[in-house]
């Protein structure tokens, strides 16, 4: 017989260290970034209505092209332009939020610099990246730049990638292997998480799946290589996994795998136990 799993009824929420201002730090325009961008955006108006600060950063170097349509969210009109330039222009005009865009390859000593009241600023890193050389720089940016207050980290990581059907969020904060226990205030509360190199160290090293870059997103669609909505879907789960950490402060996982073509999908939760087993043993 199989046992049950009562993982998410012992669970503690994740409460990130108090702040007076969010700022969201995107990595990544294309297919899972500009349905997130979209995404944050709706939380963003909902976390300004309730009266807190928040702006965001989008990063990304490239522009959209004809073979970015109908995988990522851009039209035919926004051909030839740079896709986090687009991006924060749509989020400003219909929203009327602070949304700030970076024509180029995120560089973790510019862009996560504080203009100001570093000290009451939480930064979140989105990770919607295809490639390990760009987690690698989040992963560096995150270990060089952190800080804590009371043991609650400044700056968090979650990170969505997939496959051809399957995908997986993470989310997390310290770069450095620690006691499963130090996560944690008691059995209610979660004031970090390992980061998602942690869990998955094979996401610095390039052994993900590897693409062939002369065959284009639209390309891998055509033949079968690409779900039309996996992208979609990465993006709907950072989407929830931010919503529930900001706005309605009922996070209680740090991972998320799921598979489109079998339509199941799993969760690691917070609770010593869960992070302990989620990082992989030395070697």
């Amino acid at each position: 017989m199989n046992e049950i799993d009562l993982s998410f009824g012992k669970s503690a929420v994740v409460m990130p260290g108090e702040h007076k201002k969010l700022r969201i730090i995107q990595v990544g325009a294309g297919g899972t970034g500009s349905f997130a961008a979209l995404a944050i955006a709706r939380l963003m108006y909902e976390l300004k209505q309730s009266g807190k600060a928040v702006e965001l950063l989008i990063v990304d170097p490239d522009v959209v092209e004809a073979g970015n349509i109908p995988r990522s969210n851009f039209c035919f009109a926004e051909i030839g332009s740079f896709k986090a330039q687009s991006l924060a222009k749509r989020i400003t005009l219909a929203w009327g939020l602070e949304c700030h865009h970076a024509n180029e390859v995120f560089d973790g000593e510019i862009h996560l610099r504080q203009p100001s009241g570093g000290y009451d600023t939480l930064t979140m890193i989105v990770g919607c990246v295809d490639n390990h050389l760009a987690r690698l720089e989040i992963h560096r940016a995150v270990e060089r730049l952190q800080v804590y207050r009371s043991d609650a980290p400044k700056i968090w990581w979650i990170d969505g990638g997939n496959g051809k059907y399957s995908g997986q969020v993470l989310i997390g904060s310290k770069t450095e292997r620690s006691n499963p226990e130090s996560h944690f205030v008691g059995s209610s509360i979660c004031r970090s998480l390992p980061a998602p190199s942690l869990i998955h160290p094979e996401l610095l090293t390039g052994q993900e799946a590897k693409r062939e870059p002369t065959v284009s997103c639209a390309e891998r669609i055509r033949l079968g290589e690409q779900s039309l909505n996996i992208n979609q879907r990465v993006a709907v789960e950072i989407g929830e996994m931010l919503t529930s950490m900001f706005l309605t402060h009922e996070l209680k996982r740090f991972a998320t795998y799921f598979d489109l073509e079998t339509g199941t999908s799993r969760s690691l939760y917070c609770t010593p136990e869960q992070v302990e087993s989620a990082i992989p043993k030395r070697k």
